[in-house]
């Protein structure tokens, strides 16, 4: 591993540490304050490598509120989408 990767990953891990901790700050003082798009994030960081219906229903969003948000994170390149070895239809996400 190279040391931008390792730069990288050391970026991410601290991203998504901060992702978390705001997440159960949240979830303690019964605050809405973090957007829809860092906790769609933090579900598909958090358990990466499933299918994009499990993320959907694990939400709770509707499908056209969870599609506009994962297209920003798609375009932003804080996820990725690849397809699945087993089913080509189906699009796993981390």
């Amino acid at each position: 591993m190279s040391s931008h990767d390792e730069m990288y990953s050391a970026h991410i891990n601290n991203y998504l540490h901060c992702l978390r901790y705001l997440a159960s700050f949240q979830q303690e003082n019964g605050l809405q304050f973090m957007r829809k798009e860092g906790e769609v994030l933090l579900l598909i960081k958090q358990e990466p490598g499933q299918p994009v219906k499990y993320y959907m229903n694990k939400s709770g969003m509707s499908s056209r509120w969870f599609n506009e948000i994962l297209k920003q994170l798609l375009t932003a390149k804080l996820v990725v989408q690849e397809a699945c070895p087993d089913d080509s239809r189906r699009k796993l996400l981390s």
